[in-house]
């Protein structure tokens, strides 16, 4: 039986230049809950979350959200979600995606520029 599980994505540092986590491999969870934790905010450029999935025979990454809709240049707490029949996003919640997690994926975070932002990116990886 599949249970939620947390995971630590990024531990918090301050990054200027667009940084993805390590590779993860989910076999049988299907939904993905990210939180991007901003304490420190250049004002400048800002932050988008992308969710990527990786195709098995070439290893290429493939884009498979937007990453909100305007990028975030201040500090809180920021939600993404990828899950079959996602709902409107509200609240904290920036972006919904409706659709399965892939076997391979990762978390990139995008730099509008190269100012500087101190942030976490940690994620719940959920079982439908």
């Amino acid at each position: 039986m599949d249970v939620k599980t947390q995971r630590v994505l990024l531990t918090s540092a301050a990054r200027t230049a667009t940084t993805a986590c390590a590779l993860q491999t989910d076999k049988s969870q299907q939904a993905l809950r990210v939180y991007l934790n901003i304490t420190a905010a250049s004002g400048t450029g800002g932050l988008k979350v992308l969710i990527r999935g990786y195709d098995k025979v070439s290893g290429n990454a493939a884009q498979l959200n937007g990453g909100g809709a305007a990028a975030i240049v201040a500090t809180g707490t920021y939600v993404y979600e990828m899950m079959p029949s996602a709902g409107t996003a509200v609240g904290g919640v920036l972006e919904t995606v409706s659709r399965l997690l892939p076997v391979q994926w990762d978390v990139q975070v995008t730099h509008g520029d190269a100012s500087s932002y101190t942030y976490s990116v940690s994620c719940d990886v959920l079982p439908l």
